[in-house]
């Protein structure tokens, strides 16, 4: 079977493609900057409780951090689907079962974050596995996005739907799948350790105290990240 015949025909834009383009970039971005501090901001404090250590303030914001980088991944969404929804549509429904899973998993750990922050101080055994929980489903809905848009990629692919029908099909054997993961994940974690700095270096400012070790040891994170 001839790959481009499973391809749907792309849907006409009222507007010249150029405006979607712009508009998908910038919003992109804006994503991006606000789920590398949301996930690398949640690993980091996870790798700090587990070695004991005191999480900085800005982890208390995980909840509105999630809460804000959901709002700003819908408008480039909307756009993808604008400039490739006879791509995207199709991904999505080869891997049905978990494309739709994200919502109620992404519901799992937001509930998760909250926890963690109202047990911070009362129950810290519980506040760290729930920290570690969100992370967890955080990592999976990322591991889910880049299975969907490598998969769209790849149309050639489509035909082993065929084979398994359910919904189930992920582009596990594209071998670009763990390196555009891992660099999103990495890139997270310096972005979120940078962040940190920032935070840090402002609130010693504020309150006239010496956060140089937390500083330079956040630093050393977004060096080698």
């Amino acid at each position: 079977m001839d790959a481009s015949a499973l391809v749907p025909l792309p849907d006409a834009t009222p507007v010249p493609w150029g405006w979607f383009k712009a508009l998908l970039i910038l919003t992109f971005v804006l994503h991006l900057l606000f789920m590398n501090l949301m996930l690398g901001g949640s690993l980091l404090a996870f790798f700090d409780r587990l070695r004991g250590r005191s999480s900085p303030g800005e982890t208390r914001s995980l909840p509105i951090m999630i809460a804000l980088t959901v709002n700003l991944g819908v408008p480039p969404l909307l756009f993808v689907q604008v400039l490739f929804g006879h791509l995207f549509y199709t991904s999505s429904i080869l891997m049905a079962v978990y494309w739709i899973s994200v919502i109620p998993v992404l519901i799992l750990a937001y509930y998760a974050s909250y926890v963690f922050v109202h047990k911070t101080e009362k129950n810290r055994v519980l506040a760290t596995a729930m920290l570690g929980l969100s992370s967890l489903l955080l990592l999976g809905i990322g591991f889910l996005f880049t299975n969907n848009m490598t998969l769209m990629l790849q149309p050639e692919l489509w035909r082993a739907w065929f084979a398994t029908p359910g919904g189930t099909l992920l582009n596990l054997g594209e071998p670009t799948l763990w390196p555009r993961y891992l660099h999103f994940v990495v890139a997270s974690v310096a972005v979120a350790a940078l962040g940190r700095a920032v935070f840090l270096a402002v609130k010693g400012r504020r309150d006239a105290v010496d956060h140089g070790p937390a500083i330079r040891g956040s630093l050393r994170v977004f060096g080698y990240s």
